[in-house]
């Protein structure tokens, strides 16, 4: 949207001098002569989420509108004296125009680096053309509490006033994302030895897991177990081994927690990398 200003000068001449007259200063708005809209279908992502999303294009003048381009920047963002694209186009892109299929006259150029461009040749006055497309989240996208990605599509057209743009901003899906895994050792075992067992909590989240409660049903069940966290000693009075169940931390106790993940992005490469937070339990009986 632009303003236009204009203001009117007369000369004449009265009694041999000659005179300017200068009139009030007019304005009037200019609008462009389409309307961009965008947006994604969910507000939150994940490392390697899918995302879908929907440029709305409408031919607001009278006129039909040719080569309508709109780029699409993908999220990219300034690292240093480098930029970074957090999002990769998943391909497929679907035209649609006043609801009907139209993809085949839609042209997608993926050249240049960190920018996704799509041509529509015509658009008929009045017109709604609808792009649905999908992103993938990759390695350089944000991770940590609260990060987004903002995505900003430009539009032109070949007509003077055809021009805008629109954006959508999605943010990192906020909370623990917790995997276990377990081992035993050694192996083979044999009756009547020593059993380790190594169990690790994982949270690849970036918001700390709380009130972590394991609960492990050992069949045969050890016997004169000792419990560790992080290699230190867990008191008895602080687990419960009942039947060959064991809970750690008891229920009369606090739950555990485990921290959130570290995020870091390489200086180099600004790819990010995923520390996920860990507890480790072991525990060693007589099998």
């Amino acid at each position: 949207m632009a303003i236009i200003e204009n203001f009117a000068t007369v000369r004449y001449t009265s009694g041999g001098v000659t005179e300017t007259a200068v009139s009030n200063l007019a304005e009037v708005t200019l609008e462009s002569s389409v309307s961009l809209t965008k947006q994604s279908l969910g507000t939150t992502y994940e490392d390697g989420s899918l995302l879908t999303y929907i440029l709305t294009v409408q031919n607001t003048s009278g006129a039909p509108l040719t080569n309508v381009r709109i780029e699409d920047d993908l999220g990219t963002f300034a690292f240093g004296s480098a930029e970074l694209t957090p999002l990769t186009y998943g391909g497929n892109a679907l035209l649609l125009i006043n609801g009907q299929d139209a993809t085949a006259q839609l042209t997608v150029d993926t050249a240049a680096p960190g920018s996704l461009i799509f041509i529509v040749p015509t658009l008929a006055a009045g017109a709604v053309a609808n792009i649905v497309y999908n992103a993938q989240v990759n390695e350089y996208a944000p991770l940590e509490e609260n990060a987004s990605v903002v995505n900003t599509a430009t539009l032109s057209a070949d007509a003077e006033c055809a021009a805008g743009s629109a954006s959508a901003t999605v943010t990192a899906e906020n909370g623990a994302n917790v995997s276990v895994f377990k081992q035993m050792s050694p192996n083979p075992v044999v009756c009547g030895d020593t059993l380790t067992y190594t169990i690790r909590v994982y949270n690849y989240g970036n918001t700390a897991a709380e009130n972590v409660r394991l609960s492990d049903a050992f069949d045969p069940a050890p016997a004169n177990i000792t419990v560790l966290r992080n290699g230190v000693a867990v008191p008895a009075t602080e687990y419960t081994y009942e039947a060959g169940v064991l809970t750690v931390p008891a229920d009369t106790s606090d739950g555990d927690t485990v921290p959130a993940a570290t995020f870091t992005r390489d200086s180099n490469t600004g790819v990010v990398s995923v520390v996920p937070g860990m507890v480790e339990y072991t525990v060693i009986g007589t099998i």
